[in-house]
């Protein structure tokens, strides 16, 4: 399959997607959803996969040969596949999907928050 490299496919449903040797050089796939997908042999030098939902062992398959920083995002290729990362699921669970970061506060621990900003103050 040849994808126009630096192709902008974030938010994609691509589940069960055969991506056999697909050119995703430079290519944004930022919250993809790319379960049960087959990228063996796949070019993703370049590649941005923040937060995107990925198979664990198609992404140790992946981080094997991952290399290169997006162009556009300017986020690294093994960053984003959180490649050598001992946390494994640092922000997320088998059945919720890994995020680059902690979700907000949005209840403090009584239940209540600001009415204004719809977010709690950490206490």
């Amino acid at each position: 399959m040849n994808i126009h490299t630096s192709a902008d496919l974030s938010d994609t449903l691509m589940d069960r997607m055969v991506l056999n040797e697909a050119n995703l050089t430079n290519a944004v796939l930022v919250r993809s959803v790319l379960t049960r997908s087959d990228l063996g042999g796949a070019q993703i030098s370049g590649a941005d996969f923040s937060d995107a939902v990925i198979d664990l062992p198609q992404k140790q398959a992946l981080c094997k040969y991952a290399s290169g920083t997006n162009p556009t995002t300017g986020v690294s290729t093994r960053a984003s596949l959180g490649c050598g990362n001992s946390r494994r699921n640092a922000y997320g669970t088998p059945s919720s999907p890994l995020l680059s970061s902690p979700p907000k506060k949005l209840l403090d621990r009584d239940g209540f928050c600001d009415q204004g900003t719809g977010l709690c103050d950490g206490k």
